[in-house]
C-alpha cells in the first residue's frame, strides 16, 4: 500500500474546519476523516487556551464519544514524552505555524490539565449532557433531584402496567368514554393491532403530547381535527349511512323509470336495470345500500367508469345527468363516512393512549424516573420555555464557549432545539462573556438513516442556514466546509458508489442538493474491486420435504440458505488462501432475522469464527428458552413440554429417540401419567435415567427457597451448565448467559425474589442486548447497516433480500396531518384504517411517507457501500416473483453490470467483477498472515495423553467446624461435597423442645450479662414471650430462671465478667502431625482472657449433668481440643484452659489439659479418632 499524499486543498479545508476562532459547518463524505477533524478542533481549542470545561462535544453514540476522547487523549499523552524538536514539528502540523516556548510548555501540560479539570473534557452523547443538565437544575426543570433514567426494560414494565390499568378501567365501565373506545378498537382491529396501535402512540408520545398541549386539550384537538376534515357533529358513520338512502336523488319511482330506459340498451345496461328495480323494492337499508352501490360503484367503492352505454346516454341525456349526480352524491358521502370513521378510530385510540400515558407519567413521577425522551424534552423546555430559562442560560453562559456536534444529520428536531438554545447566546452580541465562542457541526445528509429516532435530513441544511444567518448578524466568522476526499476506500469502490448514484432515480433524496455525489480517494493507486454475485433463485421444483420435520423448518434448498452456505464457503476459501482473514469480513443486512441465524450457523459449520448478531432479543435465544423451560417445569412438574425441552437442551443432551422411548414406554400404547412420572419410573430401572432424575430433584429442592439469581448462577457455575451450553452453542453464549444473570439480579432489586414472579416478569417484555462488534478480533462480523454506521472493513458483503424498498407492511398505524401553514405547529396524529376505509388524504399522506422511506432506503445503500475499504461484494436472493427493480441489488446491478466482466471464483462460481475503466487486477490481498493451506504443512505433534484425562482437582486446605469435628471434617486430599441442608424442610419441621431449649438458653447467656442484675429476669421474660414457640410457652419462666441462676452463681463470676466476651468467632489453621493443615472456622460460647491465662467455656444445656470430664461425649471434648490448639497459637505465652458449663446444675466442669492433649494427639496420629 502506498503512503497517503494528502492534497493541499484538503489540508486547507481541514485546517479551516479546525480553526478555533470561527464557527464551522462541515459536510463530510463517508470516510473523509470527520472524527479526525473533530479531534483536531478540540486540540486546537485547548492549544488556544480554552479551559477543557468550556468545551462541549455532543456525539450520537457512546462508542463515538469514546473514540473521540481516545483520539484526543492519545495525542495529548504522546506530546508529554516528545522532545522540543519533535513537539514543535507536531504543533506546526496541527496549527500551521511555528510554536513558541510558551506554546510547547502549554502543549505538554494539556494532558494533565484535561485530566485534572473538574468534570473533565465533556465529550458525551446529547442524552448524557441533558441528564447532567437536569441534575444541575432540577428545581428549574421541575424534576426530582434524585431522578434516575429508565432503561428499556424498566420503561416496558411501566408501560405494561399503565396499559393494564387503563384496559381494566375500560373493561369495568363499558359505557364510559374509554369503554366505548376499547369496544371500537376491538371491533375494528384484530387483538394484536390494538396492542400495536397503542404501542405506536406511546412511541410517538412526544408528538402526541405536543399536539394536545398546542390545541389546549384532547377534546379541543379532536374538535379541531373534525373541522379540518370538514365534518360537523352530525357527521357520524351511522348517520351518514342513513343519509345514503334517505337523501337519494333517485326515489323508487324514478329508479323504475331509469330502469326502463336502461332496458333499451346492452346486456350491461339491462343488468344495471335489474339492480335498480331490486333496490326500488328493497326495504332493508343495508341490503338497499349493497344493491345501490353495485349500480354506481365498483367493488372497491370507486366510481364506475360507465353508468350506461353510448346508445342509452345519447337517447336519454337527462337520465345520465341524474345518474352522475347520484354517483357524485354517493362518493361525497362515502368520503365523509371514511373521514368520520377515521375520526372515530383516532378518538378511540387517542383516549386510551392519553389515559395510558397519564398513568405512565404519574408512575414515573412517583418513583422519580425519567425516560430517554424526557431528558431531551425537559432539557429543551428548561433552556427555551421555562420561567427560569434566563437564569439557566446565564449560568451556562459563564461556563460554555464552544459546542461541537457530531453526526449532525442524525440529530432530531428536539435535539436541535437543545443545541439552538445552548448556542443562541453565542450570536447575540450581548453575551456576558467577551471570549470568542463558536459552534461546530459535522455530518453528511447522505448518511441520515435514523428517521425512526426522529432524524429529519432536511434539518442539516436548515440548521446550517439558521446558524449562518445568526453568525452573519452578529459579525462572527462562519465557514461552510466540504470534505470530499476519502481516506477509507479505494478508487474502485468509490467509483462504483458514484456510478450507482449517478442515476437520478438512485440519487433522489440522497441529499438536498440537485447534483449526485462525487468522491475522491487519497489511496489513488491501491487496487480494489466490486463483485456482483448472481442472485440465488427459487428452485422451480423443490424436493418433497420430510413429513416428520417441524412445520416451520425452512427448505434446505431455499435460496436464502443456499446463499448463506455460499458466503460461508467463500469466506473459508479466502481465509485458507490468505487473501482475507475472518476479521476483514463484514456482512451487512437490512434487518436481522432468519438469514443472520442461517449465516452464523453456516460459518460455524465451515469452521470460520463468527461473532454472531450485534443485537439479540434475550427472550428468543435458545439457551434462555431452555433455562426458562426449566423454571416452568420446576414450578409445575405436570408441564410435559417444558420438561421435554429441558431434556433435549445442552443440560442433558438427550435425543428424540430417548424422549420417544420415555414418552411411549411401549410401542403399542401411550405412557400413563406425566412425562416426569414416566422419567421417575424409568429411573428405577436405568442408572442413566436415575442420574437425570437425581439432578432434577436437586434443582426442584433449590427452586423452593433459592432466589432466581442464586438458583441460575449455581446451575450455570457449580453445576456445569455454562460449559454445557458453551459446548453446543459456542463461546458467544457467555454474553447471553451473563446478561440473563444480570436480569435476575435486576428483578430481585425490584420485587420479591421468587421463581414464579421472575418467569412472569421475564415473559412480560422482550429484553434486547446490544453487542459492540466494532472491536471484534479474529471473527466475521454480521450487522445491520444501521449498526455498522461509523464502522469500516476491508471486505464488505452486502446481502439483499430482493424485496421492494417499501411495502404496505411498513405503513404506520397513525399518520401525521399538518395543522396549518406554519411548519413549527405540531401536526395531528390520524389513525390509518384498512384500505377500503381510507380517505383521499390518507392516500396522499402515504405516498409522501413511502417516498421518504424509499429515499432513506437508498441512503442505507450509500452507507453500506461506503463501509468497504478495498473490496465490496453485492449479493442476495430473489423472491418467487423476482427481485424488485428498486431493490439494492437491482440499483447496483443496473449501474455496474454493463461494464462488468465475468470472472471465475476459486469455488467454481462465475461472478461479475467491476473495476474502473481500463483496470483489471486480481482481488487485493487483505489477510494479515500467511495462508492457512499455503506451503508444506509440518507434521502435527502426537496427541498428549493428558489431553483426554480430567484435570486433577485443585488441592484445597480442609475445613473444620469444631462443633462437628468428626462428622464434617474433610479428607486430606481435598474438599468433599457436603450435602446442602434443605432449609425449607428445616423451617417446616415440628419444633423440638431440646433444640429450642438449647438455642434460647445460649441466646440468654449471651445477652443478659450486659444488663443490670435487677433487669435480667424481666428482659428474659420479654425475649421468651416473643421468640419461644407457643408449644413451649408454659416453660418460659423455667428457662428464664435457669439462665439467671447461672449468671447469679458466684462460682461463674469470672466467666461472665466484663473481661469475658460472648460468641467469639475463631478462624485459623492448625497443623496435623503429618504436615496437613486444617482450616478451623468456629464460635466459642464464652472466652475470658486474663493477664495469665485464657479460659474457653462451652455451654451445655443437657438435662443430665455428668460427674466428670471423662464421661463427656468425645465430640464435646474434641471441639474444646481444637479450640484450645488454635488459641495456643494465638496466645503462646499464656495457659489455655477449657471447661464445660452445664446449665442444669449449674456446674462448671474443667477439662484437664492432659485429656485435651491426648485427644488432639490422637487426632494427629489418625488413630481411632482420626479426622480423615
Amino acid at each position: 500500500m502506498t503512503v497517503m499524499q494528502i492534497p493541499a486543498a484538503t489540508r486547507e479545508r481541514q485546517a479551516l474546519a479546525a480553526d478555533p476562532l470561527r464557527s464551522a459547518w462541515v459536510s463530510a463524505n463517508a470516510g473523509s476523516g470527520k472524527t479526525f477533524v473533530l479531534a483536531r478542533r478540540v486540540i486546537r481549542l485547548l492549544l488556544a487556551g480554552t479551559p477543557p470545561s468550556r468545551i462541549l462535544c455532543l456525539t450520537f453514540t457512546k462508542a463515538a464519544a469514546s473514540e473521540m476522547a481516545t483520539r484526543v487523549f492519545e495525542t495529548l499523552g504522546t506530546w508529554t514524552a516528545l522532545d522540543d524538536a519533535a513537539l514543535a514539528a507536531e504543533l506546526r502540523e496541527v496549527e500551521g505555524r511555528p510554536s513558541t516556548a510558551e506554546g510547547l510548555s502549554r502543549a505538554r501540560h494539556l494532558f494533565a490539565t484535561a485530566l485534572e479539570t473538574p468534570g473533565g473534557l465533556k465529550i458525551q452523547t446529547i442524552h448524557a449532557f441533558c441528564e447532567a443538565l437536569l441534575h444541575q437544575f432540577p428545581l428549574e426543570a421541575n424534576v426530582a433531584g434524585h431522578f434516575s433514567v429508565l432503561d428499556d426494560r424498566q420503561t416496558a414494565d411501566l408501560l405494561a402496567s399503565a396499559r393494564a390499568l387503563v384496559l381494566r378501567r375500560a373493561e369495568r365501565d363499558p359505557a364510559s368514554a374509554m369503554g366505548r373506545a376499547l369496544a371500537f378498537l376491538i371491533r375494528e382491529m384484530p387483538d394484536k393491532s390494538v396492542e400495536d396501535a397503542l404501542a405506536e402512540l406511546v412511541a410517538k408520545r412526544e408528538a402526541l403530547r405536543a399536539w394536545i398541549v398546542d390545541a389546549g386539550s384532547l377534546d379541543a384537538a379532536l374538535a379541531e381535527l373534525r373541522q379540518s376534515f370538514d365534518l360537523t357533529e352530525e357527521d357520524r358513520p351511522d348517520r351518514i349511512d342513513a343519509r345514503l338512502s334517505g337523501e337519494t336523488l333517485i326515489d323508487a319511482q324514478r329508479a323504475l323509470a331509469i330502469a326502463e330506459a336502461l332496458d333499451t340498451g346492452s346486456k350491461t345496461d339491462k343488468d344495471r336495470a335489474v339492480l335498480l328495480r331490486a333496490a326500488a323494492a328493497e326495504q332493508n337499508p343495508a341490503a338497499w345500500r349493497e344493491l345501490w352501490f353495485r349500480v354506481f360503484l365498483t367493488k372497491q367503492l370507486e366510481p364506475a367508469k360507465r353508468l350506461a352505454t353510448k346508445g342509452v346516454a345519447e337517447a336519454y341525456p337527462e337520465v345520465m345527468e341524474r345518474l352522475f349526480d347520484e354517483q357524485a352524491r354517493l362518493l361525497d358521502l362515502l368520503e365523509r363516512r371514511r373521514a368520520a370513521h377515521t375520526l372515530e378510530g383516532t378518538e378511540a385510540a387517542l383516549r386510551l393512549a392519553d389515559a395510558m400515558l397519564g398513568a405512565y407519567e404519574r408512575d414515573k413521577i412517583r418513583r422519580g424516573f425519567l425516560d430517554f425522551e424526557d431528558l431531551i424534552v425537559r432539557a429543551s423546555n428548561l433552556l427555551a420555555r421555562s420561567d427560569a430559562a434566563l437564569w439557566v442560560q446565564y449560568k451556562l453562559d459563564q461556563g460554555l464557549d464552544h459546542i461541537l456536534v457530531d453526526e449532525a444529520q442524525d440529530t432530531s428536531p428536539h435535539q436541535w432545539r437543545v443545541v439552538k438554545a445552548l448556542a443562541e447566546e453565542f450570536f447575540t452580541g450581548a453575551s456576558a462573556n467577551p471570549r470568542t465562542r463558536t459552534l461546530f457541526a459535522v455530518g453528511d445528509e447522505k448518511q441520515s438513516i435514523y428517521s425512526f429516532q426522529g432524524a429529519v435530513p432536511a434539518y442539516f441544511a436548515e440548521m446550517r442556514r439558521h446558524f449562518e444567518e445568526r453568525a452573519s448578524e452578529a459579525g462572527n466568522a462562519f465557514s461552510r466546509v466540504d470534505l470530499t476526499l476519502s481516506f477509507r476506500s479505494t478508487p474502485d469502490v468509490l467509483s462504483a458508489v458514484d456510478t450507482v448514484f449517478s442515476d437520478p432515480a438512485a440519487y433522489r433524496g440522497l441529499s438536498q442538493g440537485a447534483e449526485p455525489p462525487v468522491h475522491e480517494a487519497v489511496r489513488r493507486n491501491d487496487p480494489g474491486r466490486v463483485e456482483l454475485w448472481p442472485l440465488e433463485e427459487v428452485a422451480e421444483v423443490e424436493a418433497p420435504e420430510d413429513w416428520t420435520a417441524p412445520i416451520d423448518r425452512m427448505s434446505a434448498d431455499s435460496p436464502m440458505l443456499r446463499l448463506a452456505r455460499k458466503i460461508a464457503a467463500e469466506v473459508r476459501v479466502w481465509w485458507r488462501a490468505g487473501s482475507a482473514d475472518p476479521e476483514d469480513v463484514l456482512v451487512l443486512v437490512r434487518k436481522r432475522g432468519a438469514f443472520v441465524e442461517a449465516l452464523t450457523r453456516a460459518l460455524k459449520q465451515a469452521g470460520v469464527p463468527v461473532a454472531g448478531s450485534d443485537r439479540l432479543v434475550l427472550n428468543d435465544h435458545i439457551a434462555i428458552a431452555d433455562l426458562i423451560a426449566l423454571g416452568r417445569f420446576l414450578l409445575l412438574p405436570e408441564d410435559d413440554l417444558s420438561l421435554a425441552s429441558v431434556l433435549k437442551s445442552p443440560l442433558f443432551a438427550l435425543t428424540d429417540a430417548d424422549l420417544y422411548q420415555l414418552a411411549r414406554e411401549d410401542d403399542d400404547r401411550l405412557r400413563a401419567g406425566t412425562l416426569w412420572q414416566a422419567l421417575t419410573r424409568a429411573a428405577e430401572q436405568d442408572e442413566v435415567w436415575d442420574a437425570v432424575r437425581r439432578r432434577i430433584e436437586t434443582w426442584r429442592a433449590r427452586a423452593d427457597f433459592m432466589p432466581p439469581f442464586e438458583f441460575f448462577s449455581r446451575l450455570l457455575s457449580a453445576d456445569g451448565g455454562r460449559q454445557q451450553f458453551r459446548a453446543r452453542l459456542g463461546s458467544e453464549v457467555d454474553d447471553i448467559l451473563d446478561e440473563f444473570l444480570a436480569l435476575t439480579l435486576t428483578f430481585e432489586q425490584t420485587g420479591t425474589p421468587g421463581m414464579e414472579g421472575f418467569l412472569a416478569w421475564f415473559a412480560a417484555a422482550p429484553t434486547e442486548i446490544k453487542r459492540e462488534l466494532n472491536a471484534a478480533r479474529g471473527v466475521v462480523r454480521i450487522m445491520t447497516v444501521h449498526g455498522a454506521k461509523g464502522l469500516e472493513a476491508p471486505l464488505v458483503i452486502l446481502v439483499d433480500t430482493g424485496a421492494a424498498p417499501v411495502s404496505a407492511h411498513h405503513d404506520p398505524g397513525f399518520v401525521k396531518r399538518p395543522r396549518g401553514q406554519d411548519e413549527g405547529t405540531p401536526p395531528a396524529l390520524v389513525w390509518l384504517p384498512v384500505k377500503a376505509s381510507r380517505t383521499g388524504w390518507h392516500g396522499e399522506a402515504l405516498e409522501e411517507l413511502r417516498a421518504a422511506a424509499a429515499e432513506e432506503y437508498r441512503r442505507l445503500l450509500y452507507v453500506a457501500m461506503t463501509r468497504a475499504k478495498d473490496r465490496l461484494v453485492v449479493c442476495g436472493w430473489a423472491p418467487v416473483r423476482g427481485a424488485d427493480p428498486e431493490c439494492w441489488y437491482s440499483l447496483v446491478s443496473r449501474a455496474l453490470d454493463p461494464d462488468a466482466r465475468d470472472e471465475e471464483a476459486p469455488g467454481g462460481d462465475v461472478h461479475r467483477v467491476w473495476q474502473r475503466p481500463g483496470i483489471v487486477s486480481p482481488p487485493p490481498a487483505l489477510g494479515g498472515r500467511a495462508a492457512v493451506a499455503a506451503g508444506p504443512q509440518e507434521e502435527a505433534a502426537p496427541r498428549p495423553d493428558w489431553l483426554d484425562k480430567p484435570a486433577p482437582g485443585v488441592r484445597r486446605t480442609p475445613r473444620l467446624q469444631p462443633s462437628a469435628a468428626f462428622e464434617e471434617m474433610e479428607g486430606k486430599d481435598g474438599v468433599a461435597d457436603v450435602p446442602a441442608r434443605d432449609r425449607l424442610a428445616d423451617a417446616r419441621a415440628t419444633p423440638s423442645y431440646p433444640r429450642e431449649r438449647g438455642r434460647h438458653l445460649h441466646r440468654l447467656l449471651q445477652a443478659l450479662p450486659d444488663l443490670p442484675a435487677e433487669e435480667r429476669r424481666a428482659a428474659a421474660g420479654r425475649y421468651l414471650a416473643v421468640n419461644l414457640p407457643q408449644d413451649f410457652a408454659d416453660r418460659a419462666e423455667q428457662l428464664a430462671e435457669e439462665a439467671c441462676a447461672v449468671l447469679e452463681d458466684a462460682r461463674f463470676a469470672a466467666v461472665f465478667s466484663e473481661r469475658a466476651r460472648a460468641e467469639v468467632p475463631v478462624v485459623g489453621r492448625i497443623s496435623l502431625a503429618d504436615g496437613t493443615e486444617v482450616e478451623v472456622n468456629g464460635q466459642i460460647d464464652r472466652l475470658c482472657v486474663t493477664d495469665d491465662d485464657v479460659l474457653i467455656v462451652d455451654f451445655k444445656t443437657n438435662r443430665e449433668v455428668l460427674a466428670d470430664s471423662s464421661a463427656a461425649p468425645l465430640a464435646y471434648l474434641t471441639q474444646l481440643a481444637v479450640y484450645r490448639a488454635l488459641l495456643r497459637e494465638i496466645y503462646p505465652d499464656k495457659a489455655v484452659r477449657a471447661a464445660l458449663l452445664w446449665t442444669a446444675g449449674p456446674c462448671l466442669m474443667d477439662v484437664p489439659a492432659s485429656q485435651l492433649d491426648a485427644i488432639f494427639a490422637n487426632l494427629r496420629k489418625g488413630g481411632d479418632h482420626a479426622i480423615a
